[in-house]
């Protein structure tokens, strides 16, 4: 409201200008004191979840969380998986899922920082270990 009573007072363009560094001075300010975005999460709405689970948890080595929901529009009983990765780790996780399920309905948003399970550790003082072979799922592949 200020910039475009400004910009009345003093013209379009010096408004314009007041505009631009007011948007990249808050961007500027979110990166610094946030950090940049770094993770993606994803949730991927499927009729084969332990295929797609199994794709993740071995082709891209993270894991996922499973829940059991119905389709509002159709009815349809399917499983919503919650899945987390790296930005580098998308086109990867979307062809581990066009594999596993190509009827998937995947959306992708984006995070900041991700704390504990391969992630940063929740106490930066504390040393991840890996998980021990009790605690690790079977591998189904050869």
């Amino acid at each position: 409201m200020i910039i475009a009573l400004a910009g009345l007072r003093f013209g379009w363009e010096p408004a314009l200008f007041a505009l631009v560094t007011l948007f990249i001075g808050g961007v500027a300010t979110d990166y610094v004191l946030e950090g940049p975005s770094v993770i993606r999460t994803v949730v991927i709405v499927t009729e084969h979840p332990q295929a797609v689970a199994n794709a993740v948890l071995y082709g891209l080595k993270r894991g996922a969380t499973a829940w059991p929901v119905r389709g509002m529009y159709t009815g349809a009983e399917r499983t919503m998986l919650y899945i987390t990765v790296a930005r580098s780790q998308v086109a990867d996780l979307r062809e581990v899922v066009m594999h596993s399920d190509p009827r998937a309905f995947m959306v992708v948003g984006q995070g900041h920082v991700a704390y504990g399970g391969g992630f940063r550790p929740l106490n930066p003082h504390q040393v991840t270990l890996p998980p021990t072979p009790a605690e690790r799922p079977p591998n189904p592949l050869p």
